[in-house]
């Protein structure tokens, strides 16, 4: 009785050891892009300066919980301006349709600083002084859906920050941008609201991953282009199957009902960039417009 006792502990710390690890092995993270915070306050000193600086603080705080994948800054940047998008927190569905495609998000992150204020106050004698300051802050922010355009999540954060002893400038005498002053100040709502997202991250990681229809976009002097580099995780030696149209199969009235595939090649990726990629023919052939997928 004493073994069977013994067995049927062993199989039950086994058996709770097994739910308490399926989390970690079958979420997923998913992947998020930070769009600027549009600066809905009235405190204009630094303008469109202060919505960058909320959504750098925000990408380090979503970082440090573990709970999402984020899009670097730079990746965002470069797209909304190869895409004359605007910078802002604005996204429509198709804003965020166009974001997901090209960068591989699931999610985008916007919001816009209701409330922002500094008061400082100094003082002086005999050429020695020092001031103390007080910044209170209040953030909304929305979570997107790339696919949809649906808003998942609305929340926000309200912060209170006090320093001094000449560690920051007065801010109420400096009018030029200054990030680590603005970072300071927002970090408290900016964490209340990073808390918030994490605990909610679990709901996201089923999403399925987005991903444009990878293809060769360009050929130069013997290089093959592809529409996917660093935002997808593209590696040097990394492999394709190139896959060509070879004919379609139309109604009456022209319309395409299906097209014939056939595989024409390999290619072996020599540069990743960004979001693109640079490949040499390894076997077979390529052309632009082939499409491609992983071997």
């Amino acid at each position: 009785m004493r073994i069977e006792h013994k067995y049927r502990c062993v199989a039950a710390m086994l058996g709770l050891a097994v739910w308490l690890m399926a989390p970690a092995m079958v979420l997923a993270q998913p992947r998020v892009a930070v769009m600027n915070f549009e600066n809905n306050s009235t405190w204009s000193y630094w303008g469109d300066r202060l919505g960058e600086a909320a959504a750098d603080e925000l990408v380090t705080q979503l970082l440090k919980t573990g709970s999402y994948r984020m899009i670097e800054r730079s990746q965002l940047a470069a797209v909304l301006a190869e895409q004359d998008l605007g910078a802002s927190g604005a996204v429509d569905a198709s804003t965020a349709a166009n974001i997901g495609r090209l960068l591989g998000a699931q999610l985008i992150l916007t919001g816009s600083i209701t409330q922002f204020s500094i008061e400082t106050v100094s003082g002086g004698f005999r050429g020695l002084g020092g001031s103390r300051s007080k910044a209170q802050t209040i953030l909304d922010v929305r979570l997107v859906d790339t696919t949809t355009g649906e808003i998942l999540v609305a929340e926000n954060g309200q912060g209170e920050k006090t320093w001094g002893g000449g560690f920051f400038r007065g801010a109420n005498l400096e009018r030029d941008f200054d990030a680590g002053v603005a970072q300071e100040a927002l970090r408290p709502a900016i964490e209340q609201v990073a808390e918030t997202l994490a605990d909610q991250s679990d709901r996201f990681a089923s999403m399925e991953p987005v991903a444009p229809a990878a293809q060769i976009v360009g050929v130069r002097d013997g290089s093959y282009y592809i529409n996917q580099g660093e935002n997808f995780d593209v590696a040097v030696g990394q492999r394709f199957e190139v896959i060509r149209v070879v004919d379609e199969i139309t109604d009456a009235n022209g319309n395409v009902l299906d097209r014939i595939t056939d595989t024409v090649g390999v290619i072996e990726v020599t540069r990743v960039l960004s979001q693109s990629a640079i490949c040499s023919v390894v076997e077979g052939d390529a052309s632009e417009g082939d499409s491609i997928q992983p071997l």
